[in-house]
């Protein structure tokens, strides 16, 4: 357990910021710091498509850091940690009035690329830490629940700090948003001292390591051609079915859950007519699904990815249907009767809204071992990287997206009061974006086969072909299971020097 706490204290920055910057900078920005709806969404935007260049970027220095003394010395995943802790203080300069719109642009910019670094060298390290099913579920549950701690107690803590500082000056928004990122900064320290990772030996730079093999100059030409079998690699990814799947699942879930995060504030202040303070309140619903952690591990044991997925959109689904029955009552009912409901239809929703969280980061760890009986290579680092990438792009485009429908129907944060049309756009944006998405999900979900059982099925042909078992001798249930995973013929799995 100590060593999924080390793990898994980082988490406390990688799930913990995007709650920050979801819940308060937007509002924080168009109401202290000059800005309209627009130009706050668009900044974040094209901040995060910048994020998904660098995550490509840092995914094949992160793979590559062995080849240099540097890496050799500190490490290739936890010399990224280790820079990013300090580096992290800078984002301090987001929560202050008064600065141009061009200094927190690119300080936006400086906030997401390190976001990146983090995620690009933290995701690979369970693979790396252990390569049993039990310790990759055990280190994804505690990382998962001091994630979802993270979400839990900001939102929960910034009401409390609002709620004696008051909405209307920026100095309790400061406090509170300056002191977590402290915070965050002494968690990726702590992830930095109390993880490992392969040796250079392990990871294939043994040559390196022996001063057998040294790097030297490199020209245009063959920069260039480098470049080029990079982009192939990730490209290569995708020829991976199960993958794909896992893919769209999860870019929707946390697409989804950007949005969500973007606008919920404004939806209980303007739509339910409540405060800030409440809706961070009600963020800290999410404290529901923290006893439930240990059973969502099961579940996922137990009945896999598919029927757990099944699950979850549904709870998902009625929860979106809580929210909007909050919103049609808000005004209809005596107060009371009102906020019962609210607190109870948004503890139903996290609970769920949690597992979203859970799934797609418990599933990702198989992928690799997918792709690895079909390439003999395990590039954790690489489908970490196109992961992240395609999330931050997508992300970036919705968050231009949403601030595009929100200015189209007369949304501005800075009015006490909006119109009808901007309230009911809110709430298309929050609870139509979420809703759909979920839908489109559980349909995709319901052909995944990974597993338990399918898994251990790819890592035992992979123990029996490393030990030079031939092809033709594979079993007919081995091989319809691999074909399914890889969408593959079996015949062009484990090839000589990889894809």
């Amino acid at each position: 357990m100590r060593q999924a706490l080390g793990y898994g204290i980082g988490d406390f920055y990688g799930g913990g910021q995007l709650t920050l910057i979801a819940t308060y900078l937007s509002l924080f920005w168009t109401r202290f710091c000059g800005m309209d709806i627009a130009t706050s969404q668009s900044v974040i935007g094209m901040s995060a498509l910048v994020s998904a260049v660098a995550a490509l970027l840092f995914g094949v220095l992160d793979d590559n850091l062995y080849r240099y003394d540097v890496g050799r010395r500190f490490g290739r995943r936890r010399l990224l940690l280790m820079l990013i802790s300090p580096l992290l203080l800078t984002g301090v300069f987001l929560w202050v009035p008064g600065l141009p719109l061009a200094a927190y642009a690119g300080m936006y910019v400086i906030w997401v690329v390190l976001a990146q670094v983090f995620a690009t060298a933290y995701n690979p390290l369970p693979g790396e830490m252990t390569t049993d099913f039990t310790g990759r579920t055990k280190l994804s549950t505690v990382r998962l629940f001091i994630s979802t701690g993270a979400a839990t107690l900001i939102p929960l803590a910034g009401s409390a700090v609002l709620s004696v500082t008051g909405e209307d000056r920026p100095t309790g928004y400061m406090i509170f948003t300056i002191a977590t990122t402290v915070l965050f900064a002494l968690a990726v320290f702590a992830a930095w001292r109390f993880t490992w990772e392969l040796t250079p030996e392990q990871a294939g730079f043994g040559a390196y390591a022996r001063g057998e093999v040294r790097d030297g100059h490199i020209g245009l030409a063959r920069w260039m051609r480098r470049a080029v079998k990079v982009l192939r690699e990730y490209a290569t990814t995708l020829d991976v079915k199960e993958f794909r799947k896992h893919l769209a699942i999860y870019l929707m879930i946390q697409v989804s859950m950007d949005v969500f995060g973007q606008t919920f504030v404004f939806f209980v202040v303007f739509d339910w007519g409540s405060t800030a303070a409440f809706a961070s309140l009600l963020l800290g619903c999410a404290a529901v699904s923290l006893p439930l952690m240990p059973l969502f591990g099961m579940g996922m044991t137990k009945l896999g990815p598919r029927r757990m997925y099944a699950i979850n959109f549904a709870g998902c689904l009625s929860g979106v249907a809580g929210l909007l029955l909050v919103w049609v009552l808000a005004g209809r009912v005596p107060g009371p009767v009102w906020t019962v409901v609210a607190v109870a239809a948004s503890l139903w929703f996290f609970a769920f809204k949690s597992l979203c969280g859970y799934l797609p980061w418990a599933v990702f760890p198989y992928m690799a071992d997918v792709d690895q009986v079909v390439t003999r290579r395990y590039r954790s680092a690489t489908f970490s990287a196109i992961q992240a990438s395609f999330r931050q792009l997508f992300s970036g485009l919705a968050t231009i997206l949403v601030g595009v429908v929100l200015g189209a129907v007369g949304f501005d944060a800075t009015r006490s009061v909006q119109s009808p049309t901007a309230r009911i756009g809110v709430g298309a944006v929050l609870l139509g974006w979420f809703g759909v998405s979920m839908i489109l999900c559980w349909l995709i979900s319901a052909h995944l086969r990974i597993d338990k059982k399918t898994d251990g099925m790819v890592l035992s042909e992979i123990n029996r072909l490393q030990s030079g078992g031939r092809k033709s001798a594979v079993d007919n249930d081995t091989r319809r299971t691999i074909e399914k995973l890889t969408g593959m013929p079996y015949d062009q799995i484990w090839l000589n020097g990889g894809r």
